[in-house]
C-alpha cells in the first residue's frame, strides 16, 4: 500500500513538473514568435522605407543629385522655389531640400543625410524668417528619420528633439509603431518603389508647387486669434540648430545664405515684434559669419493676388520671385 501511495505521489510530481516545463515552454516559443515578429517587422520598414523615393531623406541618401545649388528650409521655399525656372536662367544644377512644417533641427538632419551620399553644393540657400525662430512654428518630425535611428548623428538629435520615442526605439520595432500613422503609408510605397525598381519621386527636383492657388484666410485666423498682434518668441533649440545647421554647410566647404522671401505687407502689422526678430537673425548671421537675404518686391508685396498666404506666394507670384533668384544666383556665381 505504501508502495502504490509513493508511486502514485511521484507520478503526480512529475506530471506537475512536466507541466510546469510544458508552460515554461510555451511562454518561451511565445516571447520567441513576438520577439522575431516584431524584428521581421523591424527589418521590413526599415528596408521599405530607404526604397521610397518620394520621401526626401530616403532618396537623397539612396541617389547621387550632387547639384550645385540647394534650396532649404520649410514649406515656404518648398512651394515656392522651382529648380527648373532657376537651372533654365543660371545654368546651374539645383535640387529643393526643404520639406514641410519642419524646423531647424529637421532642416539639419536632412542636410545631413543629404552631404553623407552626394557632393557637397556649392551654395546652400536656408529660408529663415521670424516665424521660424518660434516654436510656435514648424516641429522637429521624428518619424522621418525612424530608419536613420542607429546612425550617431542621428541619434543624438533625436534624443536632443524628442526624448520619449527615443528613449522606447531601442525595442524592435517601436521606432515605426511609436509615429505608425506618419510612417505605414511611406514604407508600403516603398515596397511599391522597391517592386517596380523606381529610380526618381514623383516630384523630381525637390520643388512641390503649392496645391492650393486662392487665398487660405491664415492671416485672418492668427488676426482673430491674436487681436493685439502676435509676438514672436525666440526658442534656443531653433537658435542652436541653426547654427549648427550653418557649421554643417561649412564643414563641407558650402557657401551658406540665409533669405527670406517677399513678404505681403499688409500682414506686417499683425506682427508685434517682426523687426527685433529680424535684426537678432542679422546679428546672428553676423556672428556667423553669413549674409542674411531679405528679398523685397514692392509689386509682390502689395497685392493678396500674389499669395495664398502671408509669407507663401502663389503659383504666379512664385514665377517672379524665383526670376529674382535666379539673378541673386547667377550673379553670386558670375562675381
Amino acid at each position: 500500500m505504501d508502495s502504490l501511495n509513493l508511486a502514485s505521489i511521484f507520478h503526480g510530481y512529475l506530471v506537475s513538473k512536466i507541466d510546469k516545463m510544458n508552460l515554461v515552454l510555451k511562454i518561451t516559443i511565445t516571447l520567441g514568435l513576438v520577439t522575431g515578429s516584431l524584428f521581421v517587422l523591424d527589418n521590413f520598414y526599415s528596408s521599405s522605407l530607404r526604397s521610397n523615393k518620394n520621401t526626401k531623406a530616403d532618396y537623397v541618401s539612396s541617389t547621387k543629385i550632387d547639384a550645385d545649388v540647394l534650396i532649404h528650409g520649410p514649406c515656404e521655399p518648398l512651394w515656392m522655389v522651382n529648380p527648373e525656372q532657376l537651372d533654365e536662367a543660371t545654368g546651374k544644377k539645383s535640387y529643393n531640400l526643404a520639406l514641410s512644417h519642419s524646423d531647424f533641427a529637421d532642416n539639419y538632419l536632412h542636410l545631413y543625410l543629404y552631404l553623407k551620399s552626394n557632393k557637397a553644393p556649392k551654395l546652400i540657400l536656408l529660408y529663415v524668417t521670424p516665424e521660424s525662430m518660434d516654436k510656435n512654428f514648424n516641429t522637429f518630425n521624428s518619424y522621418r528619420f525612424a530608419q536613420y535611428m542607429y546612425d550617431d548623428t542621428v541619434a543624438k538629435v533625436l534624443s536632443e528633439c524628442d526624448a520619449e520615442y527615443y528613449r522606447r526605439i531601442w525595442i524592435p520595432y517601436f521606432a515605426y509603431a511609436y509615429y505608425n500613422k506618419q510612417i505605414t503609408f511611406n514604407a508600403l510605397q516603398g515596397l511599391k518603389h522597391k517592386k517596380d525598381n523606381r529610380a526618381l519621386p514623383f516630384f523630381v527636383n525637390g520643388f512641390e508647387p503649392p496645391a492650393k492657388i486662392t487665398w487660405d484666410n491664415h492671416l485672418e485666423d492668427m488676426q482673430s486669434q491674436y487681436p493685439q498682434g502676435y509676438e514672436f518668441m525666440i526658442d534656443s533649440s531653433r537658435v542652436k540648430y541653426l547654427k549648427k545647421t550653418i557649421a554643417l554647410a561649412k564643414q563641407y566647404g558650402s557657401k551658406i545664405i540665409l533669405f527670406e522671401s517677399p513678404v505681403l505687407s499688409e500682414s506686417l502689422k499683425s506682427l508685434k515684434n517682426r523687426e527685433e526678430t529680424i535684426t537678432f537673425i542679422n546679428q546672428l548671421a553676423a556672428k556667423e559669419n553669413v549674409d542674411y537675404i531679405l528679398f523685397k518686391d514692392e509689386n509682390l508685396s502689395a497685392s493678396r493676388s500674389n499669395y495664398i498666404s502671408s509669407l507663401n506666394l502663389n503659383a504666379k507670384g512664385l514665377v517672379v520671385f524665383n526670376d529674382t533668384l535666379a539673378k541673386y544666383i547667377k550673379n553670386y556665381f558670375t562675381n
